[in-house]
């Protein structure tokens, strides 16, 4: 309990004092890059920076990455994963790949984070609302178009039990019109650092995630066939991790 409770003092109270200092730069860097950067690749690297040094000062996390060589330079990709925990993110920040989330749009009022992420122009969904979900849509194609990967959790929202959800299929609907390669990540103990519905942080040097050869739309009938064979792959690596 002593060093739960000291985790948690120290890692929250880290991402206050990180943020205050790093979101100034991001906004002048956001600034000084507008007119040349239209895709937001050096405020992203920067983004990635700020989320990884989170990880990187965290003695009590540890993260085991497999398989980043399946990125290719250049390549446009509908990025998925399961979806663990809020360190999620970090995690796949740490990739350094340029990718647009998609996000509900309550984390946009996140102070400092969530205007970060404002700035970054990543895409922005109200879940009830089937309207911004069409709106969300057109956005992630543009942003398909225009070079830039989506980064999706198809499940929606975190696990409870660490174990895959059911797959929403607008990433592959997205993939399948876009005519876009799905990257699949498998992430395994991330809910150890901070479980869904709590706030108290937890050691976690265990941490796994892989990344997977890229899955194409065309090898399947339709997007229902494809998100299930992309689940399967997550959770068939999961199973292996636990053994």
């Amino acid at each position: 309990m002593i060093i739960t409770l000291f985790l948690t003092i120290y890692e929250w109270s880290l991402s206050v004092v990180i943020s205050i200092l790093l979101f100034p730069i991001a906004l002048i860097l956001f600034i000084l890059t507008s007119l040349f950067d239209k895709r937001k690749i050096i405020l992203h690297q920067f983004s990635c920076f700020w989320a990884t040094i989170l990880i990187w000062l965290q003695p009590l996390w540890k993260v085991n990455w497999e398989g980043k060589e399946n990125f290719k330079k250049d390549e446009t990709y509908v990025i998925i994963s399961n979806h663990q925990s809020l360190i999620d993110i970090l995690v796949i920040y740490s990739l350094f790949k340029h990718f647009k989330w998609v996000a509900k749009n309550t984390l946009l009022q996140v102070p400092l984070i969530g205007w970060n992420m404002a700035l970054n122009d990543h895409i922005v969904v109200k879940r009830s609302d089937t309207k911004s979900q069409l709106k969300m849509m057109k956005h992630a194609e543009r942003t398909l178009k225009s070079g830039s990967s989506v980064m999706i959790f198809p499940e929606g929202t975190r696990s409870l039990n660490g174990e895959v959800g059911r797959f929403k299929r607008g990433a592959f609907i997205l993939s399948e019109k876009t005519e876009s390669s799905v990257i699949p990540i498998a992430l395994y103990n991330i809910d150890k650092t901070i479980k869904k519905n709590s706030f108290w942080v937890n050691k976690a040097l265990d941490m796994k995630a892989k990344v997977f050869p890229p899955v194409y739309p065309k090898d399947f009938k339709n997007s229902k066939e494809m998100s299930a064979g992309v689940k399967e792959i997550i959770a068939n690596q999961l199973e292996e991790w636990r053994k």
